[in-house]
């Protein structure tokens, strides 16, 4: 088995036994939570929306770009004023949280595509200060998280999208998804339906190459076209920030606009057929929907974490990526190891507002829940890794502070983003 099928097929199967790890406590989530049914999610990009600073203050969208915001040549840069204030990027933002979840139901860009139904988990800020406390995976309780909560009236928000691992479900990084929404922002995560931590199924996964980035963009579409009655009608904004973890670093990359390089992927699986793309590239359809690609012109700035599947774009592929990008990895990372899809990710993302903070002893479930929870030992959980608070704390500030200042200029967090700062030594920063 060569270098890279071995890659393919550790990367396939590592959080696959994450899952048989997790699956005890989580296989009897609370379905009940399930208080909406979204049907045939549109396609289109939408019509003109107001956009909206951080903490939730209607801003315009026609004013001069702020300094620091991006610079990147080939896209449109976002120019809407930002807060007068930005809270600090370490530090949880004014407004309280809430939290629902919805299924989601569309047909994806796939010839003999059936309907796939996602469960979408949502958070949004909220004014509440008391509620029934929400509840993850249905064991880990969040007493200051408000199931069902209303969300702050009157303005459209920002807009993170996340996309979970392999293997894992859409709360996996509840940690940082809170955070977003308690500094004004609406995040939206679905669990990729037949990838997750309850259903996953190993022979879909090349599939799902296909699927995930669709599955992203139709949960942002149902929640933009929500019915007129629902609390969060009107919410979404024009400022749209995509991150994900792992499987979720690859749709992050891949809806970014990374290109596939599928001449190469051809010559590769003409030597082993068992590659991850293989068996699309097989089917002259699927060959067709990877070439035309799933880069969607709405997404701003790209926040991955430790991706895997790297090998799909090449650096020629990850070179056509116009948007800022934060690339965060682990030096310990044994699931997607630097050697090969870190390293192989940084030498091909070429703007010059790109960031690359690297967790020295971190690994790859560094980015996730499952540490601080106990639930695995080793890849990022345990004595020798970076604890787990801690790293939490730091991807929350590196991430919101890149967003921030990607899309509205921040200059509180310029020293932080260009390394000269830090909030721990076991977290290094590389720029171009």
């Amino acid at each position: 088995m060569d270098e890279q099928t071995n890659r393919g097929w550790r990367w396939g199967v590592g959080p696959v036994a994450l899952a048989l790890t997790l699956g005890a406590p989580l296989t009897a989530c609370n379905y009940e939570l399930h208080n909406d049914v979204i049907t045939d999610a549109s396609t289109d990009t939408g019509g003109d929306e107001t956009a909206t600073g951080e903490t939730g203050s209607t801003g315009s969208t026609g004013g001069d770009e702020t300094t620091m915001a991006s610079e990147t040549d080939g896209g449109e840069t976002d120019t809407t004023e930002p807060p007068p204030d930005f809270p600090p990027v370490n530090e949880p933002g004014p407004h309280n949280v809430g939290f629902r979840t919805m299924d989601v139901v569309y047909t994806p860009d796939l010839p003999g595509s059936a309907a796939r139904v996602l469960e979408v988990a949502v958070w949004y800020p909220t004014a509440d200060t008391s509620g029934v406390p929400a509840k993850y995976f249905d064991f880990v309780d969040r007493e200051e998280v408000y199931l069902q909560a209303h969300p702050i009236p009157d303005t459209q928000l920002p807009v993170l999208l996340f996309s979970h691992g392999n293997g894992g479900v859409a709360e996996q990084t509840f940690t940082l998804c809170e955070h977003f929404a308690s500094h004004g922002w609406l995040v939206i995560a679905p669990d990729h339906t037949d990838n997750t931590l309850i259903d996953i199924d190993p022979d879909l996964i090349p599939l799902m190459v296909l699927l995930r980035p669709q599955d992203i963009i139709a949960s942002l579409e149902a929640v933009r076209d929500l019915p007129a009655d629902d609390p969060l009608v009107d919410k979404v904004g024009d400022e749209i920030v995509m991150s994900g973890h792992s499987f979720g670093g690859y749709t992050t990359l891949a809806l970014a606009g990374g290109a596939f390089d599928v001449q190469a992927l051809e010559d590769d699986c003409g030597l082993d057929p068992s590659g991850i793309a293989c068996e699309a590239l097989a089917d002259p359809n699927y060959k067709a929907r990877l070439e035309q690609g799933f880069g969607d012109s709405r997404i701003d700035v790209a926040l991955p974490l430790a991706p895997g599947a790297v090998l799909l774009f090449g650096e020629a592929g990850l070179g056509a990526i116009d948007i800022p990008v934060q690339l965060s990895t682990a030096s310990l990372d044994e699931t997607t190891p630097d050697s090969e899809d870190g390293d192989p990710a940084w030498a091909g993302l070429n703007g010059a507002d790109d960031r690359r903070v690297e967790y020295l002893t971190g690994g790859h479930y560094t980015f996730t829940y499952a540490c601080a929870a106990g639930l695995i030992e080793g890849d990022g959980c345990g004595d020798e890794f970076i604890d787990p608070e801690l790293a939490a704390d730091v991807l929350n500030a590196y991430t919101l502070g890149f967003a921030r200042a990607r899309l509205w200029g921040d200059e509180s967090v310029r020293a932080l983003l260009d390394g000269d700062e830090s909030l721990t030594d076991e977290v290094v920063v590389q720029t171009p």
